[in-house]
């Protein structure tokens, strides 16, 4: 008889995690930058693609925080289906 299918996930994952092959989400606790914290620990973020240094500018945090008080934060839908917002249109 077959096991059941999360029966045979759960054991696939307990031996992935027993092997030390399972995957897992860090946790970043700070704004981007050349360092960060990650899962309590300072590091050198060599992954960036924040090249220009500009994820956390002040400036572009007070542009985002303006636009979502301005045009919230959730799109609705796609653009061919709830339209073009004027702010992307300027951009």
């Amino acid at each position: 008889m077959q096991a059941a299918p999360h029966v045979t996930l759960a054991t696939e994952l307990a031996e992935l995690e027993a092997r030390g092959l399972k995957r897992r989400r860090r946790l970043l606790e700070s704004p981007q930058g050349a360092r960060v914290m990650v899962d309590g620990r300072e590091c050198i973020a060599y992954c960036s693609n924040d090249d220009l240094g500009l994820a956390a500018h002040p400036e572009l945090v007070e542009a985002a925080r303006e636009g979502a008080a301005r045009y919230g934060v959730g799109a609705g839908a796609s653009h061919l289906v709830s339209g073009h917002s004027s702010a992307h249109h300027a951009l």
